[in-house]
């Protein structure tokens, strides 16, 4: 295999790391992938290997307390199999994610203080704070093609979009999913410049149901990166106005 030398940003899938090495005052990783191996020189390495549930040393089975996929087991009030025992966060095993443990704290509270209130996991976004970013939420494409009668798809390019033009941030789109029925926003996927700030306009799209009109009707201001997604909604619609057709 191919031993290639880069500095440029790239993303591998279905790659693994053969080895990290100190090489002179920076660090080489060698990525194996089906094609070639690929050596990158870099001055930093994190390393992100999964999570699984932490108890503390609490030993949960002794408490009576029922275990499930290896977390706390909960219900959607957060509520343990033991009265008055409340569990959130990534104990219970499920979206180990810190704004997903934050709303699980807010449902558990509110149910302690007598609240009726349930966890929903059906619209979360997910962020790689990577360069350039990348974030989502909602049906990915393959998901949207199982799931849905028919789907529509479009893509805005940063390039269209003034404010990435005068951050120098052209590379990046966001891409918007919609059920051809009535347009409803199933999916928007965004990568580029501040796609982490952007997803919430995304999020809460899809908690309330809205549809491409609704994003059109929504005027946003400008110069933003965040007219990108009236932009890709318009494009849903067929009519999208800053490019080519």
């Amino acid at each position: 295999m191919r031993i290639l030398k880069t500095k440029e940003i790239h993303f591998y899938i279905n790659s693994k790391v053969l080895n990290i090495a100190q090489k002179y005052n920076q660090l080489s990783v060698s990525i194996e992938n089906e094609k070639q191996i690929v050596e990158m020189e870099t001055e930093k390495v994190l390393i992100s290997t999964g999570r699984i549930p932490n108890f503390g040393g609490i030993d949960i089975k002794a408490l009576g307390i029922r275990l499930e996929n290896g977390g706390i087991g909960v219900d959607k009030h957060m509520r343990t199999n033991i009265p008055g025992i409340y569990a959130v966060g990534d104990v219970v095993g499920k979206t180990m994610l810190a704004h997903v443990a934050a709303m699980q704290g807010q449902v558990a509270v509110q149910n302690i203080a007598g609240i009726d209130r349930i966890m929903s996991y059906d619209v979360i976004p997910f962020c790689v704070f990577s360069n350039p970013e990348v974030a989502s939420v909602g049906l990915t494409e393959e998901e949207a093609r199982r799931k849905l009668t028919d789907i529509k798809i479009f893509k805005f390019p940063y390039r269209a979009n003034g404010k990435a033009l005068t951050m120098d941030e052209r590379e990046g789109y966001v891409k918007m999913i919609a059920d051809i029925k009535n347009n409803q926003i199933a999916g928007i996927h965004i990568i580029g410049a501040h796609a982490s700030d952007l997803i919430g306009e995304a999020s809460l799209a899809l908690q309330k149901g809205c549809d491409a009109d609704d994003i059109i009707e929504t005027i946003h201001a400008h110069p933003t990166l965040a007219e990108a997604i009236p932009e890709a909604a318009e494009g849903i619609l067929g009519h999208p106005i800053h490019v080519l057709r």
